[in-house]
C-alpha cells in the first residue's frame, strides 16, 4: 500500500468537483472563463505531478504524464485565449465528454491510493 496523507484525498476530491463541474457545463455547450479555467489547469497539472510522485512506478504513469502535459498545454491555451476562439457548442460538448473520461480517472487514482 502507498503511504498517502489525509490532503491526498482533499486534493481529489477538489479534482472531482473541477471536473463534474466541467463535464457539466461542456455538454451543455457552455465554457469555464478564461480566468478560473487558467487557474484550474494549472491544479490539475500540479495535482497530475503529485499523482505521478506518489504513484511512481505504476501503471498509471503514462496517463498521469499524459493529463499532466495537457493541462499545462490547457493553462496557457486558457491564459492566451485560444480555447475561447475555438470553442464552438460542438467541441463544448465533445469535452464534456472528455472531462467525464478523466473524472473517472481521476476515480482510478483514488481508488489505487487507498
Amino acid at each position: 500500500m502507498i503511504p498517502v496523507l489525509p490532503i491526498t484525498y482533499g486534493l481529489g476530491a477538489v479534482m472531482v468537483a473541477i471536473h463534474a463541474g466541467g463535464a457539466y457545463l461542456g455538454l451543455r455547450g457552455e465554457a469555464i472563463p478564461r480566468t478560473p479555467g487558467t487557474y484550474i489547469s494549472i491544479y490539475e497539472a500540479l495535482y497530475y505531478a503529485a499523482m505521478m510522485l506518489l504513484l511512481a512506478g505504476s501503471p498509471l504513469m503514462a496517463p498521469l504524464a499524459l493529463f499532466a502535459v495537457i493541462h499545462w498545454a490547457g493553462a496557457f491555451a486558457y491564459y492566451r485565449g485560444y480555447l475561447g476562439r475555438l470553442s464552438t457548442p460542438r467541441r463544448l460538448k465533445l469535452y464534456g465528454a472528455y472531462e467525464l473520461v478523466e473524472l473517472g480517472f481521476i476515480f482510478i487514482i483514488m481508488a489505487s491510493l487507498s
